[in-house]
């Protein structure tokens, strides 16, 4: 997916200044995110040493500060100049946050305002050493969960950070300097409202960004997965204002608490850098209530060194074109080609909502039409499959209520064209071509034991199953079965998806034995399925994401990002084939 930033000129917008009135800049971001870390030490060295370690730089240098951070400082000292200044000289841009130990009430009833001014004034003299310096200023990070010395209070919050952006903006210091971030936790208290609730205003925010944290099991109540930790977040941030830019501005996993933190390092760039809006992440590089740390000064998790070393992990310094004249926003994603190039014969999904409602495209592209119609009771269980050998597949339903399979000859509402008796309570049906014949039959996972019995005659009218052409076990207990033809030899065979660990093992034929291929792909309690999405003629992975309602399709039987994304809707269940 095709990002960019783009410094948009807007003149005449409220307390923007009327540089804004400048031409717009844009900055690309393909498939990109970058990454960043706060360091307990506040020195270039801890900067420098991490690009030895790693090979690579960051972009952002995470810091804390309070208005009264510098009283004590003797002479012309300044500490909040020189800890910005630290971050600079180790070739990041600062990404500060400000907080004060008071209530969002007193705060914005104006008791601090001399002291923000003059905090302003040691920020003015880090600015002022030039060379292109600038920071991004977050203010009152957190603000809307509770414990929060000035959380859980929505409208005094908006005040006071209309109020520091204000007394900034008077002391002459513009977006070309300063860029201002909206930073929220990642979920709010209960009683606190939404994180829309504290949204100052987009003539005030540059930069929407959030916390996220994984405690896993030493604070939190266990391990949680990446998208569980940062997706609702996003969506709720991206529903605020599409077209501002997202940044990831506190974030972390614990180590050794119930999971393996170098791999949710991977994850999460992973992750981010298929967001289409989120540009970057500041990782919480300080043991505090866990062992956050990936970058200790001698040893990096391997993890994170994989992480920013990625092709989709972006370094730049300084961010020159991020401190243009007006306010920053993200360009729409560039439209995706379709996969199935034109004449070729390609697999699409379909989805079935909770009512029975199928609603099928027949191309995996955003701008084709929805078919809908009903068929099968809530309940069912759903699938597709060519069952008269004509090319097309058409609707099948595993009722559990009675044991039956229902099957369509076309893609329409109305009654079963063929019903048969189906397995033992519990069995879940396989839909596939195991024979190279061109018609697909319905077969038998038998999730208890692991096993599978392929069957290559659908089952007769009224009657049963026959017996099983292939029977053989493959996987572990709790495994989602997914069928497809993964090495184009013209016959399907088993797939397995371990969600708990997001791993796919396929075998290319119908006999016990390990994995021909194993792969990482997707998050846990993804849906998995494969089709032969650009018609080459072999079947590959996808994942349906019921909490983005995405479908993500990869090109390859390989682990890394999507090659195409495309926006399914909400749906109980999925299939693919070829409609």
């Amino acid at each position: 997916m095709l990002r960019s930033l783009i410094t948009a000129a807007l003149a005449g917008m409220l307390l923007v200044s009327s540089a804004a009135a400048a031409r717009a800049t844009e900055i690309d971001g393909e498939d990109a995110v970058h990454g960043g870390f706060y360091s307990s030490e506040f020195f270039a060295s801890d900067f420098d040493g991490h690009a030895a370690a790693t090979g690579t730089r960051v972009t952002f240098g995470g810091t804390f500060h309070n208005p009264f951070e510098n009283d004590g400082a003797r002479g012309t000292w300044s500490n909040t100049r020189e800890i910005l200044n630290e971050v600079w000289l180790g070739k990041a841009t600062p990404f500060a946050n400000l907080g004060i130990d008071d209530s969002a009430a007193r705060i914005a009833s104006g008791v601090y305002d001399a002291k923000i001014g003059e905090w302003a004034s040691h920020v003015e003299q880090y600015l002022d050493l030039g060379g292109g310096r600038s920071l991004i200023l977050a203010l009152f990070p957190e603000a809307n969960y509770g414990p929060t010395p000035y959380g859980c209070d929505p409208v005094d919050f908006k005040v006071a950070f209309q109020k520091v952006v204000s007394i900034f903006r008077a002391r002459g210091i513009d977006e070309t300097q300063v860029r201002w971030a909206f930073a929220p936790n990642n979920w709010t208290s209960p009683g606190c409202g939404s994180i829309a609730d504290y949204y100052p205003g987009s003539s005030y925010v540059d930069i929407l960004s959030f916390s996220g944290y994984n405690f896993g099991s030493c604070v939190g109540t266990g391990w949680e997965s990446v998208e569980s930790t940062v997706s609702s977040a996003i969506a709720d941030l991206t529903a605020i204002d599409p077209t501002k830019p997202i940044v990831a501005a506190q974030t972390a996993a614990a180590r050794n608490c119930g999971g393996d933190q170098s791999q949710w390092v991977r994850d999460l760039y992973s992750h981010l850098a298929g967001e289409p809006n989120v540009v970057g992440l500041v990782w919480f590089n300080i043991d505090k209530e866990a062992l956050w740390k990936i970058w200790t000064g001698s040893w990096v998790a391997p993890g994170w060194k994989d992480a920013v070393n990625a092709p989709t992990t972006s370094y730049q310094w300084p961010l020159t074109d991020w401190f243009q004249p007006g306010p920053l926003t993200v360009a729409p994603p560039t439209p995706l080609i379709p996969p199935c190039p034109d004449a070729a014969t390609c697999d699409s999904v379909v989805g079935i909502d909770p009512g029975g409602q199928w609603h099928l495209r027949h191309a995996i592209a955003p701008s084709e039409p929805v078919q809908q119609f009903f068929f099968g009771n809530p309940g069912d269980v759903a699938f597709v499959g060519d069952w008269d050998c004509d090319g097309v597949a058409t609707p099948g339903l595993y009722r559990r209520s009675d044991g039956f399979v229902y099957l369509r000859n076309s893609n329409s509402q109305g009654i079963a064209d063929v019903e048969f008796f189906f397995g033992n309570p519990g069995d879940l049906p396989l839909i596939g071509d195991w024979n190279n014949d061109g018609c697909d039959t319905v077969s038998i996972y038998r999730p208890a034991q692991g096993r599978i019995f392929v069957v290559n005659e659908l089952g007769i009218s009224g009657g049963g199953l026959g017996a099983a052409d292939y029977d053989f076990f493959f996987g572990n207990v709790g495994d989602a079965p997914f069928v497809g033809d993964f090495d184009g030899d013209g016959v399907d065979t088993v797939g397995l998806y371990r969600q708990s660990t997001g791993f796919v093992y396929f075998r290319n034929s119908l006999a016990t034995g390990i994995a021909d291929l194993a792969f990482f792909y997707g998050d846990p309690g993804d849906v998995i399925m494969a089709g032969d999405w650009d018609g080459d003629g072999v079947d590959t992975v996808a994942v349906y994401r019921p909490s983005t309602s995405n479908v993500y399709l990869n090109f390859a039987n390989a682990p890394g990002t999507a090659d195409f994304t495309m926006f399914l809707g909400g749906f109980t269940q999925t299939a693919a084939g070829g409609f």
